[in-house]
């Protein structure tokens, strides 16, 4: 019988919710930063799991940073239609006052089960101290240790919710990894390089919008991408001296889409004052 349903990724922001999904799917559908609230839509991720297809939710980051609010609502209304919840830790933090409070927010009828990431990277008494504090907080269906970044402990999570999703039809086709349309991914995938490479010398947040996506008779495909920014020293940031920095940016992008693909890409990319 098959199955199938919604699985919603929450956690404070830089917890590792994206890295974990990504390790799940098998590919990238979500972007990675070190930047807090690199995700700011939510993003479906699919995965096969035997005869269950689960969607998870990847979603803006809890965080302190000002004008939350807007993103924070994605996220809630994203977990109210879950089928089930993670809730990702980053066990590597000293203060986790801030994903308690948000623990307890979550209603005590939504089946949530706990992931504890980066758990290779700190000793297994702390651990354990972690692990019975968020346990006194409420019962969790399931307690996962595990890293998101070498996906140790990720084939357990895959197993349980393969054995609590719903039955029923698969809502995706079985070749498709995300929801996202093609635009909107290569946008990611650049946004993503983007901040790789100015993670220190950018604002937070900057835009990127895919204008066109044309094939060409060759069989390649030509992107036309726009990064908008808030000043013109912000533009001057992204561009760099003789446009070396987005040029980096854009050999970068341009060669994961095309590993991504399968295929050719010609992506030009122009820094644009966000009006």
């Amino acid at each position: 019988m098959k199955r199938c349903g919604f699985v919603a990724v929450l956690g404070e922001t830089n917890a590792g919710k994206s890295t974990l999904i990504n390790k799940m799917v098998g590919q990238k559908v979500s972007i990675v930063s070190r930047k807090a609230q690199t995700t700011i839509f939510k993003i479906n991720g699919i995965a096969i799991h035997g005869e269950c297809q689960i969607i998870f939710t990847d979603t803006p980051g809890f965080s302190k940073i000002k004008h939350r609010e807007v993103l924070e609502k994605i996220t809630w209304d994203t977990f109210r239609e879950a089928d089930d919840i993670l809730f990702v830790v980053d066990v590597c933090k000293k203060n986790f006052d801030l994903s308690v409070a948000l623990l307890k927010k979550i209603h005590s009828s939504k089946k949530v089960s706990l992931v504890m990431n980066k758990v290779d990277l700190i000793h297994k008494p702390r651990l354990l101290e972690i692990a019975e504090m968020f346990g006194e907080i409420r019962n969790f269906e399931n307690v996962f240790m595990v890293s998101g970044l070498t996906g140790s402990g990720t084939d357990k999570i895959l197993d349980f919710l393969a054995g609590t999703l719903p039955e029923g039809e698969w809502i995706y086709n079985e070749d498709e990894i995300t929801d996202l349309s093609f635009d909107k991914y290569a946008a990611e995938i650049t946004r993503e390089h983007i901040y790789h490479r100015l993670h220190q010398e950018i604002p937070y947040k900057c835009t990127v919008k895919t204008e066109s996506c044309e094939d060409q008779s060759d069989g390649s495909l030509r992107i036309v991408q726009s990064i908008f920014v808030k000043s013109e020293s912000h533009r001057s940031i992204f561009i760099g001296h003789g446009g070396g920095k987005i040029k980096a940016v854009g050999i970068a992008a341009r060669k994961e889409l095309s590993e991504l693909s399968d295929r050719e890409i010609h992506l030009f990319l122009h820094v644009l004052l966000d009006s």
